[in-house]
């Protein structure tokens, strides 16, 4: 059984949730998602991504006739209206089934900081019209984001995009991973997945190169997915899911030798990936895995999006295995020695280099923000201790599915790391790159973070105690929260997370949402927004919190002025719990 998933049924244990009502809540609004998918040869819809001051690239893929079609020639076009009357670039590209009719184009001869209009045609066929924007130059006086992770097909309706897709007021859409789930189809009665008819397809495991390209189409067949990415630039990584969970330099949980070779699967994956994602193929000579980028926006912002995944990660820890030496020794020590281990790694030193010169430059030229794009949980969260609060009835009803719960309790009480595959994980790396940060002037990174399926606003400290920036983790596009687990005990559950770890100043594991971000010369904003289900197609959006983000005199970062918190939240984010 998955831990992960245990450990959420685990938690449904905890006593039911106070809630509380949320302070200055504004009143949500209601939308339907689009059930219709488009038909003919732009049936996958089209994105932007990728954007530079002079160039973006363009997506499609167009449907062939015929399967066993030849060449396909496809103009793009790029304009400064949406009516097309002055064509600003165009072209011909030759699309074939050895790229599986993908269509990827980069725009170049582009204004910094413009918005365009972009088309593609084949015969007399014209896809709809999309939107995208270069990356400024010069002085700016701001960037808005919406920040998006985890979109699982049989776990819910892409309400997310849909609402996303609505805004006019996004510079970029950036997407932190798991953009798809590799699992097969779960057609179990009951579900939503089964009751919905929205089953993976294939519908066994993906491991092949056909296999990644048909679970890519099936993803980009959603409407509400292509309205997001029709208007709106990506910026993108990819997380484990991209290939198999928990994956790592070599190997991944989700794979076994059954299934082939890890970097024949691995290959695959990525293939697949950059024919389908409106993202630049690797440079000649820069490995395919090496994704970790850099996007400046003029004299406001450098954004760099890393890889955590498959270029240097070390293989995770699973505590499980390492419940007996725990329990043996009374304490962590011995574990806490292998977890610490120095050779153990996530970035590398090609990756942490490229990070550290970025920044370095952002600082000298007097950018106020340094960001990151990163896939996993970088603060500090410790699972806190469940003895006092799991019930026996509870224990005896989850011991039924998972027959290691009290072993897990037991353990709880030691505070390991909740997600050993977060960079909890890998303490010492971590402290190893904010020592690099620290030598190069740079404590005060903004860190956006997906992966978990919640919303966190964490401190981000050295194990010395210094602070070196904050991190806000979005929630997910659709894949369960801990709430489809626990229900409304996930509430308490959340309060004490907060309340046993200093550095988490606010945890919501509520809904599926994202996050909205703006940054200006002055200050940084985040907003929480949260989906009311993802279980329908009609939903209600709402700003579930939000959070002001400012520089000190001393030039470090912080979250400041909550909004929407309850006054239990309100107390723990200001350290009063």
């Amino acid at each position: 059984m998955n831990s992960k998933l245990s450990r959420r049924h685990l938690l449904s244990g905890l006593g039911a949730a106070t809630g509380l009502a949320a302070c200055s809540a504004p009143a949500p609004q209601t939308f339907t998602s689009p059930d219709t998918a488009r038909a003919g040869r732009f049936a996958h819809g089209i994105a932007s991504g990728d954007p530079t001051t002079n160039a973006v690239i363009l997506w499609t893929r167009i449907s062939p006739n015929d399967a066993s079609a030849g060449e396909i020639d496809v103009i793009w076009e790029v304009a400064a209206t949406a009516d097309f009357t002055s064509l600003i670039q165009s072209g011909v590209m030759t699309t074939f089934a050895a790229r599986d009719w993908t269509v990827k184009v980069d725009a170049t001869g582009l204004e910094a900081g413009a918005t365009y209009y972009y088309r593609f045609r084949v015969g007399d066929q014209i896809s709809p019209v999309g939107k995208t924007k270069t990356l400024p130059s010069g002085g700016v006086a701001s960037a808005r984001f919406a920040v998006v992770s985890c979109a699982n097909w049989q776990e819910g309706f892409f309400n997310v995009y849909d609402h996303i897709g609505r805004q006019d007021h996004f510079d970029a859409l950036i997407h932190l991973g798991d953009y798809y789930y590799e699992y097969g189809a779960r057609d179990v009665e009951g579900t939503f997945a089964a009751t919905q008819n929205r089953l993976h397809a294939p519908a066994h495991e993906i491991i092949t190169l056909t296999d990644y390209r048909q679970r890519h189409a099936q993803y980009r067949s959603d409407a509400a997915l292509q309205s997001a990415t029709q208007n709106i630039a990506m910026i993108s990584i990819w997380d484990d899911h991209e290939t198999s969970n928990d994956s790592w330099r070599t190997g991944a949980e989700n794979h076994d030798a059954g299934e082939g070779s890890w970097e024949d699967r691995k290959r695959a994956a990525l293939r697949a990936y950059y024919e389908w994602m409106p993202i630049r193929d690797p440079q000649a000579g820069r490995a395919q895995d090496a994704i970790f980028r850099h996007y400046n926006y003029g004299d406001l912002l450098s954004l760099v999006t890393v890889e955590t995944r498959l270029l240097a990660r070390s293989e995770p820890l699973i505590i499980d295995d390492y419940f007996d030496m725990i329990r043996e020794d009374g304490s962590t020590q011995r574990f806490n020695e292998i977890l610490n281990d120095p050779d153990r790694d996530m970035l590398g030193e090609v990756q942490t280099q490229f990070i550290i010169d970025t920044l370095s430059k952002s600082k000298a030229q007097g950018q106020p923000w340094r960001m990151l794009a990163n896939q996993v949980v970088m603060g500090r969260v410790m699972s806190p201790d469940l003895t006092p609060h799991v019930q026996e009835d509870a224990l005896a009803s989850i011991e039924k599915a998972w027959g290691g719960v009290r072993e897990f309790v037991e353990i709880s009480q030691y505070s390991l790391p909740t997600y050993p595959d977060s960079w909890d994980g890998y303490p010492a790396a971590r402290d190893r790159f904010y020592d690099r940060l620290s030598k190069a002037g740079i404590e005060d990174i903004l860190v956006v973070t997906g992966d978990a399926h919640e919303f966190w606003v964490n401190d981000l400290t050295h194990q010395s105690g210094k602070q070196m920036g904050v991190e806000i983790g979005t929630s997910s596009v659709s894949s369960n929260t801990l709430r489809d687990y626990m229900g409304p005990a996930a509430e308490d559950y959340a309060l004490l997370m907060t309340q046993s770890n200093p550095d988490v100043r606010y945890y919501n594991p509520m809904l599926s949402g994202y996050i909205d971000l703006e940054l200006t010369r002055q200050k940084g904003t985040a907003r929480l927004i949260q989906v009311s289900t993802t279980q329908s197609r009609d939903y209600t959006a709402i700003e579930a919190a939000r959070f002001a983000l400012r520089h000190t005199t001393s030039g470090s970062l912080n979250v400041k002025s909550p909004k929407g918190l309850n006054l239990k939240q309100r107390a723990l984010f200001h350290g009063l719990g």
